[in-house]
Order: C-alpha cells, then structure tokens, then sequence
C-alpha cells in the first residue's frame, strides 16, 4: 500500500498523477492533518513546492500556483522509480487533439506546438504528431457539419445477448426480460416526438447513430419494426450525411438483420470482434469466435455493405502483445474501411473492475507492452490506408492511452467525431442516452433515465421535462 498525503487543496491533481503509475486500490490517501509517515507528500507553501518521495525531500519554486509544476515533478519521479513510460506524460484530458486543434487556430506552427506540449506535458513527440495529425482532419470534416441549424440523433438499445466483462454501459441480458416490450414500444414513441420538434423547428439532421447495448440483441422483427421507425423518422427524404448501425456483436447478427439494415439506407455498420483470440472472447462474455466474426464480416460484404467498421480493444485481460498480433493480421485479412482502437478502460460499474482491482483476478498487460501494441496497430491500419481522424481518452484506461478511429478517406464516422467534440446538439433517445444542446458555445445535458424501470414506468414524466429542456 502507497500512502499520499498532500495540501487538500492538491488531492485531487496528486491523486491522479498516482493513479497513472499506481493501481487505486494500493494507494491510501491521507488527510493534511494526518501525521503519519507518507510514502508521498506533496506541501505547497506560498510560492514553494515540497516533495517528499519515499524518503527524499525535493523543492521547488511554484511561481502562481501553477498545478503543471507540481505534476510534472511528481511524474518524473514516479517514472523513474516505477521505470513506467506513460506516452501522454502528464496529459490527462479527455481530448489531447482539441488542444491542439486551439493552439492551430492561434496560427501556431506543427513544430512550436510539439516543443510546447514536450515541455509543459511531457508528452511524446509520436503522441503529440498523432493528435496534431487528428486534429487537422477534425478541421477539415467539420466543414462538412452544419453545427447551427442541424441536430444529430443517437438510438440506443439498452439490450445485449449477454453482459461483457469490462461493460459499464446500460445493458441488459435480452432473453427473457421482462421490460422489452414496453421498451420496444416506448422507444418508438420517443422518436416520434422527437421527429415532430425537429419537423416543426425546421431543423435539419445530419447523422443518425444507432447504438447500444446491442441494437442486434433483439429478435428479427423486432429490428425491423425498429429500424423502420428510424427509417420513416430521421433517415427517409432527409438526405443524411451517414447512417451508422452498430451491429456489434456478430453473435447477434443474422442474415435477416443485414437485409433490414439495407431495406432502411443504413450507410455504415460496425462489427466489433473486440479481440480475434477465442480464449479471450470467452473469458469477457462473448458468445462468438473468430471463425464466426470471419463468417458474418463476408455475409455483409457479400450483401453490398461498403462501408464496414470493426472495434478493437487494446489491454484485455491476459492478452499479451503476441495475443493482440494476431487480432491485427486477421483485420488486415478482412480489410475494413475504417477501425476503431480502444483502450480498455477499468469502469467501476463493470465485474472487471470489482475482479481485478478488489480480488486481482486477472493480470493486465505491462505498460511497455500496451505501448507496443499501440504501435503495431497504427501501423496495422495505415497499412490498409486508413488514417487517424478522431481521438479521445477516458478515465483509468489500461496504460493511460487513447482511442482513436481510423478510416479511408470519406468513410470517416462523423458522428463519433461531432459528439467527442460537442460542436452541435444531438438527441439522444432510449435509456441512458444523453442529449447535448450547444448554443452560443454554451452545453446543456439532459439524461434519459439509465434503468430499464424507470424509463418504462416514468416514460410520460421523462418526455415532458425532455420536451421542455429542448425548447427552452
């Protein structure tokens, strides 16, 4: 057990450069008046910066109570004695590429940029060119994006054929739940009202999203009824930008919902193995192998789908780099337009942060080798010629990385690049689902109840407070 103590005021900045190199649950805080003997303290008096790092006292000027001082003296130290290389250095935010995106807009040359962010982050020169190469694509397909008088919309469907290990989401178990229906039918009364503000505002649509959950868990015909309702809602006659169902699991995925998919203009789907390795797949909760991730990636190919995406995630338990190379060559050999890499995330609403962190179940990939597995597959997908367009990071991911999408030229996921930037409102509808309405520059959130009861049960009460967030 690591003890920290600090200033209260610092707690939370110090506890988080901690985190980056230390697993939560071996740290024990200790409050400022505390007086027993700290692994780590961290004191800041007037202009002064105190730390004592396991033993060894270190001072510091702290001219105007600048936080990155104290952070990147405490990093320096944490990396040289935990010999942990963490690429993002002392950059914890949720998107590296829009600071980047600001300080190109301040006309600021690539190479002034790099030379900030090595210094005032201590970031790598690869991390910082990825998320100035990111951000100048932003730039340029959000000229694409009508952010004033166009709304997106995102669909969600709160079911899964089963629950992943590390999932966090609101998901779930579909088979034999006694809230389907009602949601099924619900779900299609909100988009109606939805439907009828955007047609009555006169509001455009540019991106429709179909998310989850698992839009596919559902039988099929339940995915037609509700296909075809955002069909005739969001997509008919409204000449979309993009169209994107996330099919997700391919244990789910049947020829029929392929068909449905086509029949109602979708113009993008995902298929996400996840991982290509079947001891993997059982171990988080998947009820598919490789073979079959191979098999419905071709039905869709052979059905016209042009426009394929497949997730990855970087950092599952007990996959080594090897593991994660093999992943890489078998999306190379499906070639997909466009590849989302993520990095697994520990969220406390998942069983694989209760089984890890409270028991230590399950052993997770060293940082070197998340870094080399980052490495390998970017490398991957340029290969395939698909290149970085967006970017962001979470909270306690494995290795502090990123996700990032690749794609072909023109087959970028708008969507996903509007919402991780929140440069125009989206609706979100189903349970859990967000809205986010940005005027002015200003965002306002209003949250779907997350539980399948309460959005059933308290539907009507949801929909008014809804409706009037919206028109306020």
């Amino acid at each position: 057990m690591i003890k920290v103590r600090s200033n209260n005021s610092l707690r939370y900045h110090v506890y988080h450069i901690v985190t980056l190199f230390y697993p939560a649950g071996k740290i024990e805080y200790l409050d400022e008046a505390d007086s027993t003997i700290a692994d780590i303290d961290v004191n800041v008096k007037e202009d002064v910066l105190t730390v004592t790092f396991f033993g060894t006292r270190f001072v510091h000027d702290y001219p105007d109570k600048n936080l990155n001082i104290m952070r990147r003296v405490l990093f320096r130290l944490l990396e040289e004695k935990t010999e942990k290389h963490l690429p993002w250095g002392i950059l914890i935010g949720i998107r590296p590429s829009k600071i980047v995106r600001e300080l190109i807009e301040k006309n600021q040359e690539k190479e002034e940029i790099v030379r900030y962010l090595q210094a005032e982050y201590l970031a790598d020169r690869e991390k910082i060119e990825l998320a100035y190469e990111v951000a100048l694509k932003e730039s340029d397909l959000l000229r694409k994006v009508d952010t004033d008088h166009s709304v997106d919309i995102y669909i969600g469907m709160p079911f899964c054929p089963s629950r992943c290990l590390y999932c966090s989401f609101a998901s779930n178990v579909y088979r034999g739940n006694q809230y389907k229906d009602t949601y099924l039918k619900q779900l299609k009364m909100e988009m109606e009202e939805i439907r009828t503000y955007i047609d009555e505002n006169r509001l455009s649509i540019n991106n429709v999203y179909f998310g989850g959950g698992t839009p596919t868990a559902v039988s099929d015909d339940e995915f037609e009824e509700v296909m075809k309702s955002i069909d005739e809602c969001f997509v008919r006659g409204r000449n979309l930008l993009e169209f994107t169902v996330e099919a997700g699991r391919v244990d789910s995925i049947t020829r029929e919902k392929l068909l449905s998919m086509k029949r109602h203009h979708t113009s993008r789907i995902s298929i996400n193995p996840q991982t290509m390795n079947d001891d993997t797949l059982r171990l988080i909760g998947r009820n598919h192998d490789h073979d079959k991730v191979v098999e419905i990636f071709h039905l869709a190919r052979s059905l016209g789908f042009d426009n394929i995406n497949m997730d990855m995630i970087l950092g599952l338990p007990e996959e080594s780099l090897h593991d994660v190379e093999r992943t890489i060559e078998a999306v190379r050999n499906l070639s997909p337009e466009s590849i989302t890499v993520h990095g697994l995330a520990l969220k406390r609403a998942s069983r694989l942060y209760e089984d890890f962190l409270m028991e230590k179940k399950y052993a997770l990939p060293r940082q070197d080798e998340m870094n080399l597995m980052y490495q390998k597959t970017d490398e991957m997908a340029r290969s395939l010629g698909l290149l970085p367009y967006y970017m962001y990071r979470q909270k306690n991911m494995v290795g502090n990385l990123e996700n990032v999408g690749y794609a072909k030229e023109g087959m970028e996921n708008l969507y996903n690049m509007v919402m991780i930037e929140e440069v125009k409102t989206i609706i979100a509808i189903g349970a859990d689902g967000v809205t986010k309405k940005v005027k002015d520059g200003r965002i306002e959130r209003f949250a779907n109840f997350k539980g399948l009861n309460d959005y059933t049960e308290r539907f009507q009460e949801m929909m008014e407070k809804k409706m009037r967030f919206l028109t306020e």
